[in-house]
C-alpha cells in the first residue's frame, strides 16, 4: 500500500525517532508531554512544580491545572519566557523562582522544561547543581522538548524516573512491597489476586502512582522489591535497581502462563514461601483457553490501535497463536521494547510501526488493510473491522486474570464476526 511507504518495519525501528506519523493529519494538543508532567506533579500529594515555557505552553497548563496552590500545601508555578530568554537563556531566572517558591514553603520541587529551554540548551541540571545549597527544598528536573519527545507518555514515565534522584537508600523490611504503576486511589478497579494473596501472607504492599504522597516514594528504598504494572513505572524501577541495588520483577508485559509461572516463582522465592494451589483455577482456565486459541487464532491477521499499552509484548504473544501483526500504534518505544522487538522478529514479523493521532482521518488506511481483528480504538462510525475495543477494561489486570480475559474477549469478537478460525481474511487480501 502505497499510504505505507513512509513508516519504517519494526526490523528498522530502534528508537522513538524511528515511529513516523500515520497520515499528514496530525492533530496537536493533548500529545504534548508538557501536559502529562504537570497533571502527574499535581496528582503526587507534597510534590511542587515548576513549569518553564512560553505563553502558549503555561496558558495550556492552566487549563486543566487551573490553581497554583495544590490541596496539601503544594506550588504549582509557571515561569514564562520573554524575548530576551528565548535567545539567551533563562538560568537567573529560573534560579529567583526557585528561590521564592522555597522560600513560599514548597517541600520538594519538579522542574519540567518545555520545547524552547530544551531547544536552547539551558542546562537544568547545571541550574539545579548552582541554586540548590541555598534551598530547603530537593529540586529534580524533566526535559520534555516535544521535539524530543513525540507523545505523552514521556511527560508520566520521565517524571516518575525523576523521583528517584529523590530516594537515598534505606535499610530494607523484608515484609514489603511496592507495587509502581497502581495508585492507592485505585479501590475501583478490582486487585489483582496476586496481590490478595501476598496481604494474606503478612506482606505489606505500598502503592507508587499519581494519588500517591512523595513521602511513600521517598520511603521507597526500603522495600525489598518492586512489583511493576505499568510501562510508565518500569524506568524508575530500572533506576531503582541501579541506583539503589533494588530488585523489580515486571508483570505489566506478561501474557503467557508460562511467563506468568516463572514470575511468580520468583516472587515466592524472593521472600522464602511456596504458592499452594492459591491460583490453579484461574490459572487452569487461562491454560485452557491458550489451547483453544491455538486452533481459533491462527492465520489471522491484526493491526493494533489507540490504547494499547504494550503493543510489542502483545504481538509477542500472539505471534505463538500464529496470529500475524500487519501495523501497530507505538505512542512510545521504552527501552524494554528492544527486547519485545527482538522476539517478535525471532518469530519471522516485522509488522509497520506507526503513531496514529488522527483516527478519523486514518481510518481508510486502516480498512484498506483488512485486517480480521483490531486491538484498540476505533472510531464511532467503524462497521467493517472486528474490534476489541475494550482494551482498556484489561488496565489493572495481571497475570492469569489478565489472560482470561485478553483471550475470552478476542475470540468473543472474531466469533461475533464469524471469523473463528478461518486462517484467513474475510475481507480478502490487502498489500502491505
Amino acid at each position: 500500500m502505497k499510504e505505507l511507504q513512509h513508516l519504517k518495519k519494526l526490523s528498522a525501528v530502534k528508537s522513538n525517532t524511528g515511529i513516523r506519523f500515520l497520515s499528514p493529519a496530525v492533530s496537536p494538543g493533548c500529545h504534548c508531554p508538557m501536559r502529562m508532567a504537570a497533571l502527574t506533579a499535581k496528582d503526587i500529594r507534597g510534590l511542587s512544580s515548576l513549569l518553564v515555557g512560553m505563553p502558549e505552553c503555561t496558558t495550556h497548563v492552566r487549563l486543566f491545572n487551573p490553581k497554583p496552590e495544590g490541596n496539601h500545601g503544594e506550588l504549582h508555578w509557571l515561569y514564562v519566557l520573554d524575548q530576551h530568554e528565548v535567545v539567551f537563556g533563562c538560568r537567573a531566572g529560573v534560579m529567583d523562582a526557585l528561590r521564592k517558591m522555597d522560600q513560599a514553603g514548597a517541600k520538594t520541587i519538579l522542574l519540567i522544561a518545555t520545547c524552547i529551554p530544551e531547544l536552547i540548551g539551558e542546562d537544568m541540571e547545571g541550574i539545579i547543581q548552582e541554586v540548590q545549597p541555598e534551598l530547603s527544598a530537593p529540586v529534580t528536573h524533566v526535559m520534555l522538548g516535544q521535539f524530543k519527545n513525540f507523545s505523552y507518555p514521556p511527560g508520566y514515565w520521565k517524571t516518575m524516573e525523576a523521583l528517584g534522584s529523590l530516594m537515598k537508600t534505606q535499610q530494607t523490611n523484608p515484609q514489603q512491597i511496592n507495587v509502581l504503576g497502581r495508585s492507592p486511589r485505585e479501590k475501583h478497579i478490582p486487585l489483582p489476586s496476586l496481590f490478595t494473596e501476598l496481604e494474606r501472607k503478612g506482606l505489606s504492599l505500598r502503592y507508587l502512582a499519581p494519588g500517591a504522597s512523595l513521602t511513600d516514594f521517598q520511603n521507597a528504598p526500603d522495600a525489598a522489591v518492586n512489583l511493576v504494572v505499568s510501562p510508565y513505572t518500569q524506568p524508575l524501577a530500572v533506576r531503582m535497581e541501579r541506583e539503589l541495588g533494588m530488585p523489580f520483577i515486571s508483570l505489566h508485559t506478561l501474557f503467557s502462563v508460562e511467563a506468568i509461572d516463572r514470575a511468580y516463582g520468583e516472587i515466592a522465592e524472593q521472600f522464602g514461601f511456596t504458592w499452594n494451589g492459591e491460583f490453579d483455577k484461574e490459572r487452569e482456565k487461562a491454560l485452557s483457553l491458550e489451547r483453544k486459541a491455538a486452533n481459533e487464532l491462527n492465520g489471522l491477521r491484526y493491526i493494533s490501535s489507540l490504547r494499547v499499552d504494550m503493543p510489542l509484548a502483545l504481538a509477542g504473544y500472539l505471534a505463538g497463536f500464529g496470529m500475524e501483526p500487519l501495523l501497530l500504534h507505538m505512542d512510545e518505544f521504552y527501552p524494554e521494547d528492544k527486547g519485545h522487538a527482538k522476539a517478535l522478529l525471532a518469530l519471522g514479523h516485522t509488522p509497520h510501526i506507526c503513531r496514529m493521532v488522527n483516527l478519523p482521518a486514518e481510518y481508510p488506511i486502516l480498512e484498506r488493510l483488512a485486517p480480521d481483528i483490531c486491538f484498540g480504538h476505533l472510531p464511532p462510525g467503524n462497521k467493517t473491522i472486528p474490534n476489541m475495543e475494550n482494551m482498556h477494561q484489561l488496565y489493572g489486570k495481571i497475570g492469569y486474570g489478565l489472560t482470561t480475559e485478553l483471550l475470552e474477549q478476542t475470540m468473543e469478537v472474531l466469533n461475533r464476526a464469524g471469523i473463528s478460525g478461518k486462517g484467513g481474511n474475510v475481507y480478502g487480501s490487502a498489500s502491505v
